[in-house]
């Protein structure tokens, strides 16, 4: 198997294509790299709250805001709640009292009535009851007040978003901050009330950072979807992806909008309250630093025991604008990606390795012939689709999964061996390891490497199982490596042993390692272990890029254990955390989100700590064997 004539030729297919991902990997990183400006944005009802319990005007609470950092104001649009210093709300019954008589004939006893004194305000909410309310709008002004009868019950008007006071974005536009509109869904939206309550955005096209959506569903969708991007496309604004905050319809959006989106982290009010300062600045940080977050919205925490609310959320604004600076990244307007360049020959050349390392990997599993025939199979399927256009995206999230299951167990089948090997030959071979899983990782980085994923409007698919088939292969691969013939009777006497409370004790404790293991695989996972986020804190601040703890901490010392024994049936489980390492190196680069180079910075973190650890691991063991063995308490 180590002399198959196509080796060589395999291997420097796959060479080949990793000089093809290298070049979209630059043009990657230097998308990334420039686009560095962050847009820090506080929320106006906070300002609000903040300035009355300051003593301070807003106006003068946002100029104290600026000056520590911020650059832009989040506006929701309120409801009758949070307008309730401004306007006062009747049933018709109730209402008709403060008409003058003149107008009482008018008023209608199934209507409810807004009343307010601020004519703007009433401009303001008849566009958005015209457009939102079904029904005929009454206008009735009386003295002094204007009132706006909507033909609903008080309680149905409470999740009715009214618009966006136009003297506070003047403000705010005046004061040179950047407006970060959130607009409110509404049960019948249609092309004319899109345009309608949209249009008054219009005068703000140059101080709009980002266009946000409150509501789990974007109004309009799905049926007017397409009118609802024409109005935003107008605007000439960023739509904003909220981080873990799904949204039906924005994907689809985006894409219409030509991919010009911007990517946000919020922490609520509430979380505000529950955490610390730390906690909150350092959620923010590895947004912005690892996530490729543009827009972070801010928020204020208004502790009980504190003797300044002002000063504590003002240090803490100054607190967010010099992390930014201290990660390289600079406040100002957030912009979308630029245009990824895409070549189909680079991403085919790309394909061809991932192809190849395919192939190697059935010959490692004793299947050369049949791995030259599906490789061959493959590389047709792979030409027609990338040369017909037809279901590339798919045939390359085909291709991830395919490098994100091939390359890992390729690697440790290739460092395999049943014979112990010095601490040095060891380590020259698990560095041999992680070199061929990160060809892999970086084959995964340039195949995805589009703007939807960076957006993470796409993702990588099949993450369990990139986490799962590796070891079934590697497990059944050395079981048969080593007992050959023998490999039914082996597992029919392994399955034949009598059941003792050993085994039973065993099998749960693998069990349940392997169900914390699947569930912490993917985008969405269980909580972490006790300490582990204290432990992931102290490294993100003294890395700068935190290492996965599959790899350091699992991984890379039992692999450098595993090398250093060789291969017995009794080490299976070693061999095999040390392939979860590997699996976890490539599954880095699995999402596209965080940055090319911060991944990278992750990788090498990993291996030199794994590395120290390791080596740590396989002294302590042998100064244990070797004391076992003086002893008679170990045989060997």
């Amino acid at each position: 198997m180590s002399h198959w004539r196509y080796r060589p030729l395999l291997w420097a297919v796959i060479i080949l294509a990793t000089l093809a991902a290298g070049v979209v990997v630059v043009n990657r990183v230097r998308l990334e790299e420039a686009n560095k400006a962050v847009t820090v944005a506080v929320d106006f009802q906070q300002v609000q709250e903040l300035a009355r319990w300051s003593g301070l005007t807003t106006r003068e609470t946002l100029i104290r805001l600026q000056q520590q950092g911020v650059n832009a104001v989040l506006f929701k649009e309120p409801t009758i709640a949070d307008l309730q210093q401004e306007i006062w709300v009747k049933p018709g019954d109730e209402a008709l009292a403060f008409f003058p008589a003149a107008l009482q004939g008018q008023v209608r006893h199934d209507y409810t009535y807004l009343f307010t004194r601020d004519r703007e305000l009433a401009g303001q909410l008849e566009l958005q009851l015209e457009n939102k309310v079904p029904g005929r709008l009454q206008v009735l002004d009386g003295p002094g007040f204007t009132a706006l009868g909507v033909p609903l019950p008080v309680q149905e008007l409470g999740n009715l978003g009214l618009g966006f006071p136009v003297k506070d974005l003047e403000m705010a536009r005046q004061l040179g901050l950047l407006i970060v509109p959130q607009v409110k869904n509404w049960y019948g939206a249609n092309p004319a009330t899109l345009a309608a309550t949209l249009r008054p955005l219009a005068a703000y096209r140059d101080d709009l950072a980002a266009l946000l959506f409150s509501d789990k569903d974007l109004p309009g969708y799905p049926r007017y979807l397409v009118n609802l991007a024409a109005q935003v496309d107008q605007l000439q604004v960023p739509v904003g992806l909220v981080e873990f905050f799904p949204q039906t319809g924005i994907n689809q959006l985006v894409m219409l909008l030509d991919k010009r989106a911007i990517r946000v982290h919020s922490i609520s009010a509430e979380e505000m309250n529950t955490m610390s300062p730390a906690a909150a600045l350092e959620r923010l940080e590895l947004a912005a630093r690892e996530r490729n977050v543009r827009l972070l919205i801010v928020r204020f925490r208004f502790a009980p025991g504190s003797a300044s609310w002002l000063e504590d959320n003002l240090n803490f604004v100054g607190k967010v604008s010099k992390m930014l600076a201290a990660d390289g990244l600079t406040t100002g307007r957030a912009l979308p990606f630029a245009a990824f360049p895409y070549s189909r020959l680079w991403v085919f050349l790309i394909g061809l390795g991932i192809l190849a390392a395919g192939v190697l990997l059935l010959a490692e599993l004793g299947l050369e012939g049949p791995g030259l025939v599906l490789g061959l199979l493959g590389l047709l399927a792979w030409t027609g689709v990338l040369g017909l256009n037809y279901q590339v995206l798919l045939a390359r999230k085909i291709m991830a999964l395919g490098a994100a299951i091939i390359f890992p167990t390729l690697g440790l089948l290739t460092a395999w061996s049943p014979e112990p090997r010095s601490l040095r030959t060891s380590v020259a071979i698990l560095l041999r390891t992680a070199l061929i899983s990160l060809l892999g990782a970086v084959a995964i980085a340039a195949i995805l490497a589009d703007n939807t994923f960076i957006l993470k409007i796409n993702q990588f698919s099949g993450v369990k199982i990139a986490f799962i088939v590796p070891l079934v292969i590697f497990a059944a691969a050395v079981i048969i490596r080593r007992e050959g013939r023998r490999t039914g009777t082996i597992l029919r006497g392994w399955l034949d042993a009598h059941l003792t409370v050993k085994l039973v004790i065993l099998a749960v404790v693998v069990a349940a390692a392997g169900l914390v293991y699947i569930s912490r695989s993917g985008n969405d996972g269980v909580g972490l272990l006790p300490f582990e986020g204290q432990m992931r804190s102290f490294l993100g601040n003294a890395l700068l890029a935190r290492p996965r703890t599959k790899e350091f901490l699992l991984g890379y010392p039992f692999l450098l254990l595993s090398l250093t024994l060789g291969y017995q049936h009794r080490y299976l489980l070693l061999w095999l955390l040390g392939l979860v390492g590997q699996i976890s190196l490539v599954n880095t680069y699995c999402h596209l989100h965080i940055p090319f180079l911060i991944s990278l910075l992750r990788t090498f973190n990993g291996l030199w700590l794994g590395l120290l650890i390791g080596v740590l691991l396989v002294l302590a063991v042998r100064q244990a064997g070797h004391f076992w063995r003086r002893n008679g308490i170990w045989p060997g």
